[in-house]
């Protein structure tokens, strides 16, 4: 049985797992090196309450579009971020915060020199203009033959550029994440640690949706078709209230990132959300479900054990080349 399909009213539940599904009221860069010290950009969970400019939560999302990421499914992520940004549980989560504001971003990413940023970062506080923003992220032509989509996987360098997506809000917000997505780990680019390390100094919490294809059977070089997820798990995500949801196949994407961003968009405490995140990734029937009232995600307390231990992924090499770490294209 399939948690996220019981999630959304197909099947029982695994975990004892609550969940509002609707929120529908009035919805009113240089050389980086592993040891170098960091000044705090952001300060995530600071932010004056009293403050009439600031957003609840400032979100970045990144997105592959790789060379393992075929024209079709490049096609079916847009639409599932748009279907998902659209759904009305989502914005009702987005502008239920205190300050009824949240900021998005939206780029593509490949290889090294491969980051383009189709929608900067835009302050939103009603649901048609998170809706407007859907659009535009349907709007983005994809062009058969533009190089971007023929490149490896840098996610350091996706990383990297997201930093500077995040940089161009002007005004302050609760949490800073950084939400990143692919199919694939690390062939290119600047090493994950590093970066991983410099934007965790800075303040960022950065999230992951691995989405796990198979291809084949699993063989020497493939050893498990989880290793994207655990990979992500292992050495991608990081900082306060870091989760990975994963997606079994594009055809998941849209579901998962329901859930995902309104885990991202809720004020609630971190351990709430790496606890329902287990949940969802999880493939433990032995609970039914426990569904709560009021605006809350919550997993109950005992909802299930910790996952076994198992060997950490190869994360690579933690250099990072000194030469161009990124190029935002046009």
């Amino acid at each position: 049985m399939n948690t996220r399909d019981a999630l959304f009213g197909v099947q029982p539940l695994r975990w004892l797992l609550a969940l509002t599904l609707l929120c529908l009221g009035t919805l009113t860069p240089n050389h980086i090196g592993a040891q170098e010290q960091v000044t705090p950009r952001y300060a995530s969970g600071q932010v004056d309450i009293h403050n009439p400019n600031r957003v609840d939560v400032a979100l970045v999302l990144a997105v592959d579009v790789s060379s393992s990421v075929k024209s079709h499914e490049r096609r079916f992520q847009r639409e599932a971020y748009a279907a998902a940004l659209s759904d009305p549980r989502v914005a009702g989560m987005a502008l239920g915060g205190g300050s009824g504001r949240i900021a998005i971003a939206y780029m593509e990413w490949s290889g090294r020199h491969y980051q383009r940023v189709h929608l900067p970062m835009r302050i939103m506080s009603t649901p048609q203009q998170i809706a407007r923003f859907a659009d535009d992220i349907l709007a983005i032509e994809d062009r058969t033959a533009d190089p971007m989509y023929v490149q490896p996987t840098a996610i350091g360098n996706a990383l990297l550029a997201a930093e500077q997506v995040m940089a161009g809000l002007q005004v302050p917000a609760r949490d800073y994440v950084i939400d990143i997505s692919g199919d694939g780990v690390l062939n290119d680019g600047t090493g994950i640690l590093a970066v991983r390390e410099r934007l965790l100094a800075m303040g960022l919490t950065v999230n992951g949706l691995p989405i796990e294809v198979a291809y084949g059977q699993p063989n020497a070089d493939q050893l498990s078709f989880d290793r994207v997820s655990r990979y992500y798990e292992d050495c991608v995500i990081g900082g306060p209230g870091a989760f990975h949801l994963v997606a079994r196949g594009f055809n998941d994407v849209r579901e998962t990132l329901i859930m995902k961003l309104m885990l991202e968009m809720a004020d609630m405490r971190s351990e709430e959300k790496s606890r329902i995140a287990r949940a969802w990734n999880g493939d433990d029937d032995s609970t039914a479900p426990r569904i709560l009232p009021a605006n809350m995600i919550q997993l109950a307390p005992n909802g299930g054990s910790e996952p076994p231990q198992r060997p950490r992924s190869d994360c690579g090499d933690t250099r990072v080349s000194s030469a161009n770490p990124f190029m935002i294209v046009p």
